[in-house]
């Protein structure tokens, strides 16, 4: 018996009692159970044979090879450990790996990191596109010369988001980690890469849409949307914040609303991933009250009639089984009629800046318009409609100005 052979891999062969216990979990392998030496230093033998093949192998890896190999279902105790350990996987989206424990990935994290994958992979560097290349071959150079450019200016619409791009850097971040740990490649390009919001650029203004216009949409939408449409523009809510709203938030007395809820499209709720449900309002400030016009709250209580007086838990604009309109329902439709009376390009969240310019139009302060729209700092307003605010200012002064001459 190869006593010096027992003590180097005390942690993956041991005896226990009348057994011999190869335990490989932290190796990426299993746990077995063996009634004597021989047999079990051979399964051994054989694993680190095919571990050394493996890594072997790993020098000669692309990026989509090594894509393959991330994450493994068969490393769960190794992705345990490092999850206690600090390890900068750990942050790989903890509460999905734990439904990853039986070896059965939710189908739902690993199709949307596949669309995050697959458009970065495609991103051509030079005559090879990411994913052709060593993940050793990958440079500070290529992430930020074409990788990042490429991610922010061409998304769906032309432009993707900080928010969406700064999460797809994250994946390929995440990807060249693992990479490091399987000696794929010495330092990961992606920490050193600088990665900035890309400055707006301020002589392209927020369009400011006229009230003919949001009228004739009115006209020309379906009956089914005519009230969120006229609840949208008339209280500035954020989409989620509106197709949240339940009944009991809704004061027919005072004429106001209140903002505590939002959709989200998962909610952790008791460990356990619930999918379109409601959760927290986008920051603390944007919990508010909104006053209501009139007419406005006449129509939301003939709604209230007709559904039967729901429980104040049930949404306001549900569906007809009290579920939650899905997330891009209103746009789409609301885009239809758009697309019919003009060329314009219009989402559901153009409808709360429109409300933004009638609230400047008509307060004095950008505070009171900052509350009512529910941003986190006043600066926020003014970065957003700052321009709106000197052109309301010019107009005030040309007005004055008249006033005072003496014709």
């Amino acid at each position: 018996m190869n006593k010096k052979y027992i003590y180097q891999d005390k942690n993956r062969l041991r005896k226990n009692y009348s057994s011999w216990t190869l335990d490989l979990r932290h190796y990426g392998g299993g746990r077995s159970y063996f009634s004597n030496f021989k047999d079990a230093k051979k399964e051994l033998d054989k694993f680190l044979s095919l571990k050394k093949v493996k890594m072997e192998d790993s020098d000669n890896w692309t990026i989509f090879d090594l894509l393959g190999e991330f994450p493994n279902e068969d490393m769960m105790y190794e992705w345990d450990q490092r999850l206690k350990n600090n390890d900068p996987l750990r942050t790989f989206y903890y509460r999905e790996y734990k439904n990853m424990k039986g070896g059965k990935p939710l189908p739902d994290y690993f199709d949307k990191y596949k669309y995050q994958f697959d458009t970065m992979l495609a991103i051509r560097v030079g005559e090879k596109t990411v994913g052709e290349l060593k993940p050793r071959d990958l440079t500070v150079e290529h992430c930020e010369t074409y990788i990042l450019p490429t991610l922010f200016n061409s998304g769906r619409k032309g432009k993707r988001s900080y928010k969406t791009v700064k999460e797809m850097r994250s994946c390929l971040n995440k990807l060249m980690a693992f990479g490091k740990s399987r000696n794929c490649l010495a330092q990961n390009p992606m920490l050193d890469a600088e990665f900035k919001k890309p400055v707006i650029d301020d002589d392209i203004p927020l369009e400011k849409l006229s009230t003919d216009f949001i009228h004739e949409i009115e006209q020309n939408l379906p009956k089914s949307m005519k009230l969120a449409y006229k609840f949208a523009c008339r209280t500035g809510l954020r989409s989620g914040e509106q197709r949240a709203l339940t009944w009991d938030k809704i004061n027919f007395k005072t004429f106001e609303v209140l903002v505590s809820k939002s959709a989200k499209l998962k909610v952790v709720i008791n460990n356990e991933v619930v999918k379109n449900s409601v959760g927290k309002v986008k920051t603390d400030t944007s919990n508010r009250t909104v006053p209501i016009r009139g007419d406005l709250i006449r129509e939301l209580q003939e709604l209230y009639i007709k559904k039967g007086r729901p429980d104040g838990s049930h949404f306001v604009f549900g569906t007809k089984y009290n579920t939650m309109v899905g997330r891009t329902h209103w746009k789409e439709q609301l885009q239809k009629v758009v697309s019919k009376i003009s060329d314009k390009h219009m989402r559901w969240h153009d409808l709360r800046h429109y409300y933004a310019s009638k609230c400047l139009e008509y307060y004095d302060d950008v505070w009171t318009v900052s509350n009512l729209m529910g941003h986190s700092s006043i600066d926020i307003t003014q970065k957003v409609y700052g321009h709106w605010l000197t052109d309301l200012a010019k107009k005030q002064k040309l007005h004055d100005d008249m006033n005072s001459i003496n014709f």
